[in-house]
């Protein structure tokens, strides 16, 4: 027996950018802003190109975070438009299909002190739409019962977002380990499918799940859409959500999957006319302010930013700056950059751009301060990022981890231990690269 499956993820809907944005611009007039609507457009781009496969495939696997909010560093209802966009997009889809669609819970898109989710409202829309929630986790986590949906030729078993510290904290983990391997048992005679919303970089992702012989499991929570094993892939977000997924490659899976054997997976890859640009600009020591500026100019007019305005490609720019000259300061480049970005961001300016953002990584201890002070005289560490990297050169690591994002871990942590930070250290708390 075979089936065939798309498997989506991390849409986050709703999703807006506050920060160096051009004033005043919609995608839709007085209902949605420019670039919260690009993921409106995903979204519904996506579920048109599944609407096409042919062969028809025999479900729609959405891995988690369908909603950016709310979440824990934003507590808000997700924008009307995004829960309509919903409704119509996959209402219009079941109907036009008849093909089911399963949507996971994952950590954006839930209140965490509420038995509430907004996937269940949603199941109430649209006929044809299963959900798989963290309250559903509960009860048959409670229950003794698996989580799971079956279809014609394909059994699902659903994991939703679960933060490793509140079983822990609650005294589940062998309960839920239990749950997992007792009644999250596959039928070895029908495809089967875990679903799940987890990484290792935050222990969301349960080894046990992967002892349990699935044909196929779809991942979600990673933006970057790549194979974890032979038999996982992260479906990875199909919009650019951070500066850093830039070079990403963005879109679906289509799964082929046979009992008992390897799937086949076909990455579907989705084009973009909106620019994003996440570039560095090096501070070479007889720069200026205003050569900087005109360096910045050359990079925009190369990518071919300068010309007139245009909704669908205007760009997405983030700058980092490194280096510094002994002619300005940090606080020298801000203000100028300040200047730049209301001109290149004016309603009559000659170049197509939507955002401008950038960061400053400077030695200035005029503006900045020294590089986590308490971590050096308590450890004795010169540069904890490089001494970091350093060790980890001494040590044979999977490929599945990448360096940086063990380097900026450890480096938060420190942070944290030393006193410097309060606050907690979650996959989304950390920063883009810098």
């Amino acid at each position: 027996m075979t089936a065939r499956i798309v498997h989506i993820s991390d849409t986050h809907l709703g999703t807006k950018f506050r920060q160096g944005v051009k004033h005043n611009v919609w995608g839709i007039e007085m209902r949605s802003r420019l670039l919260e609507h690009d993921f409106y457009e995903r979204f519904e781009e996506l579920f048109q190109l599944i609407a096409k496969e042919d062969p028809p495939v025999d479900a729609v696997i959405h891995s988690g975070d369908l909603y950016n909010s709310p979440w824990e560093n934003n507590p808000t209802h997700p924008p009307a438009m995004a829960e309509q966009t919903v409704i119509r997009v996959i209402k219009e889809f079941i109907e036009k299909t008849n093909i089911p669609v399963l949507i996971l819970e994952g950590n954006h898109g839930i209140w965490r002190s509420l038995n509430v989710s907004l996937l269940d409202t949603l199941e109430m829309s649209v006929p044809g739409l299963d959900v798989a929630t963290q309250d559903d986790f509960k009860r048959a986590l409670a229950n003794e019962e698996p989580l799971k949906y079956s279809y014609d030729n394909l059994d699902v078993f659903c994991f939703p977002f679960v933060e490793y510290n509140v079983l822990e904290s609650s005294d589940l983990l062998a309960e839920f380990n239990d749950w997992i391997t007792t009644h999250q048992r596959p039928d070895n005679n029908r495809p089967s499918v875990a679903v799940a919303h987890g990484m290792d970089l935050d222990r969301t992702l349960f080894p046990s799940m992967f002892s349990m012989d699935y044909d196929y499991i779809a991942l979600g929570h990673d933006h970057k859409q790549h194979s974890y094993s032979k038999k996982a892939w992260y479906a990875g977000c199909p919009e650019r959500w951070r500066f850093d997924e830039v070079k990403h490659e963005k879109g679906y899976l289509l799964v082929e999957i046979e009992s008992g054997k390897e799937p086949i997976v076909v990455p579907k890859t989705l084009t973009f006319r909106r620019l994003v640009l996440n570039e560095r600009i090096k501070i070479e020591s007889d720069d200026t302010v205003d050569t900087v500026i005109e360096k910045i100019k050359a990079l925009l007019k190369k990518a071919g930013v300068k010309t007139e305005w245009n909704s669908k490609t205007a760009a997405r720019v983030r700058i980092v700056f490194e280096g510094e000259s002994p002619r300005f300061g940090s606080l020298d480049l801000g203000m100028a950059m300040e200047s730049l970005r209301l001109n290149l961001l004016a309603s009559d300016s000659e170049y197509n751009l939507v955002q401008l953002v950038w960061s400053i990584k400077q030695s200035d201890t005029e503006f900045v301060s020294p590089a986590y002070p308490e971590i050096e005289s308590e450890y004795l560490i010169e540069d904890p990022e490089a001494d970091f990297r350093a060790y980890l050169e001494t040590l044979e690591i999977d490929e599945k981890f990448d360096p940086t994002e063990l380097t900026k871990i450890a480096v938060r942590a420190l942070k944290i231990a030393a006193g410097q930070s309060d606050e907690r250290l979650t996959l989304d708390t950390l920063p883009e690269e810098e």
